[in-house]
């Protein structure tokens, strides 16, 4: 690893991680704003007028009262998906595909650092800046839910939920980034590392239709774990080191695909 290419990468891509922990941060204000301990009628009824499909399907099929499932069931139902997922697409193609397709990667290469040493650095600081997007979360979450409902976030399971979801993300981080490293090309590393993605989102979403469908939503990588159950209790810890496993394994792959491959440099 290149301590000082992990810089360069700092000062090339802070700006897109500030946007999205702003984005992030805004919908998180949002929506415990939105939580009232004493009235939660309202909010159940207008939940109520939604299509049964479609409330599966976007992740709010549970409707819980309490701060920290409401957190779960609305925030990390969908967009603690979404939105990452668009960041990883993003870094994941900029980190290699991009740079080797308009021959910037070349420069990189005079120096003394070596391909393995300078993919590696790439694949350490795209897991790294996942790190920081929801440490971040996690700490606003904590301090805004603090200020407004005092004593209300379980700020264990809270803590739980976003190292999951965390995880989930850097899967798909590695994804994008897999395809990155075997494509020399943007198009080609975008139409895998942002279609594969996307695809395991939508099965995500139509498995949480109907119980026909639920065959789709176990195959997908956002499938093996509910937000509401995990805040509640139910054990992730295999989970998680799957989610390590797959990210680790991916990260290995593209690194030594890399090393071996032909540049058009």
């Amino acid at each position: 690893m290149s301590l000082v290419y992990f810089k360069t990468l700092i000062k090339r891509n802070w700006l897109l991680l500030v946007i999205f922990i702003a984005v992030l941060t805004m919908y998180m204000s949002v929506m415990i704003s939105m939580y009232d301990p004493e009235d939660m009628e309202a909010l159940t009824a207008m939940a109520k007028m939604l299509p049964p499909e479609m409330m599966n399907a976007m992740g709010f099929s549970s409707l819980v009262t309490d701060l920290t499932g409401f957190i779960a069931s609305w925030l990390y139902g969908l967009l603690m998906f979404g939105f990452p997922l668009v960041y990883c697409i993003i870094l994941g193609n900029r980190l290699v595909a991009k740079m080797v397709d308009n021959s910037s990667f070349a420069y990189l290469l005079s120096t003394p650092n070596s391909r393995i040493k300078l993919i590696v650095t790439s694949g350490v600081y795209a897991l790294s800046s996942l790190f920081i997007l929801f440490s971040s979360l996690f700490l606003i979450g904590v301090a805004i839910s603090e200020m407004t409902f005092p004593g209300l976030l379980d700020v264990g399971a809270f803590l739980s939920l976003n190292i999951t979801t965390m995880l989930v993300n850097m899967t798909v981080m590695m994804i994008s980034f897999f395809f990155s490293c075997v494509f020399n090309e943007t198009r080609l590393s975008l139409s895998f590392g942002a279609g594969i993605p996307i695809l395991f989102l939508l099965m995500n979403m139509l498995g949480g239709v109907t119980t026909d469908m639920n065959l789709l939503k176990s195959v997908s990588i956002y499938g093996f774990y509910d937000p509401v159950e995990l805040v509640q209790g139910a054990d992730i810890l295999l989970t998680n080191l799957g989610y390590v496993a797959v990210s680790l394994a991916l990260l290995a792959a593209g690194v030594f695909i890399f090393n071996r491959k032909r540049l058009p440099l």
